[in-house]
């Protein structure tokens, strides 16, 4: 009887480490999917901003515009 406990007893640790196995495997690629969303948002956001270096210019250009005309609210 004792035998019986101890071999039902260590066939489910073996059972226990195949499933957490599984479950590891499961979330590595798990993890490796949220890896590759997260590459691929970030080199979307990438693309976007070298599209802004025209904005940047624009500003630069509309900001000197402002600062050569006297604001008429401002005394001198």
């Amino acid at each position: 009887m004792e035998s019986e406990t101890s071999s039902s007893v260590d066939e489910q640790v073996v059972a226990g480490r195949g499933g957490a196995d599984t479950r590891g495997k499961h979330r590595i690629l798990a993890e490796l999917n949220r890896v590759e969303q997260e590459i691929k948002f970030l080199e979307d956001g990438l693309g976007e901003l070298q599209g802004i270096d025209n904005v940047s210019t624009m500003c630069e250009e509309l900001l000197r515009r402002i600062e050569t005309i006297p604001d008429p609210l401002v005394p001198l």
